[in-house]
């Protein structure tokens, strides 16, 4: 994988216009607290022109005043998308402890003894069962409504696995039918791995375009 950052300010609007022209696929940084800001507005509208398949990582969930509901609504408002959460918080700002994985519906957090290199993994918390129900069940049916096969798998009321999911999640991500959503706090390093994972399951390779 190579990665090109691409420069947040308005005067390299054109750098970023030569990177967007080479890249297979995009992860687009959003703020937590500020939701979509200026320059990120016009990256996208870049990235859409040279129809690059993108998700989000949503920054800096440790800050006070963090929202990732609200700032992933702020982005499905102004860029006209579908979002997909594939994860949602355990705590915001000061309280924000890690992410509960809809996919594998466990509750993941980053050791701090090592700056979150160690992934802690468990059950989700009975407090938090019932909204982990509640987005797995929006994720479900994002997804399926994009995919006709799991589709009638869930209208039949069968059971449809991770890895059909994740399958109908890359295509649908490839096809830009909707755009996945992670989160972390890059600078703890929490939330990165599992993002590094998304790009490799949901992102194109050189191969798919």
């Amino acid at each position: 994988i190579n990665i090109i950052d691409t420069p947040g300010h308005v005067d390299f609007t054109a750098e970023v216009e030569r990177s967007l022209r080479v890249l297979d696929g995009a992860v687009a940084v959003i703020c937590a607290v500020d939701g979509v800001q200026p320059q990120t507005e016009t990256v996208w509208k870049q990235a859409d022109e040279f129809a690059v398949p993108r998700m989000c990582f949503m920054n800096k969930m440790d800050r006070i005043g963090a929202d990732f509901f609200g700032s992933m609504a702020d982005v499905a408002e102004k860029f006209g998308i579908t979002p997909l959460a594939l994860q949602i918080p355990i705590g915001e700002g000061a309280d924000f402890e890690g992410v509960i994985d809809l996919l594998k519906m466990k509750e993941l957090r980053f050791s701090a003894e090592d700056d979150g290199e160690t992934i802690i993994e468990s059950d989700i918390d009975a407090s938090r069962q019932d909204r982990a129900n509640e987005w797995k069940e929006k994720l479900i049916d994002t997804v399926a409504g994009s995919d006709d096969e799991l589709m009638e798998i869930y209208l039949e009321g069968g059971e449809i696995s991770v890895d059909q999911l994740k399958a109908a999640i890359r295509k649908g991500t490839i096809s830009q039918t909707f755009v996945p959503f992670v989160m972390g706090s890059a600078r703890h390093n929490q939330g990165v791995q599992p993002l590094i994972d998304a790009v490799v399951e949901y992102l194109p390779s050189p191969l798919d375009i």
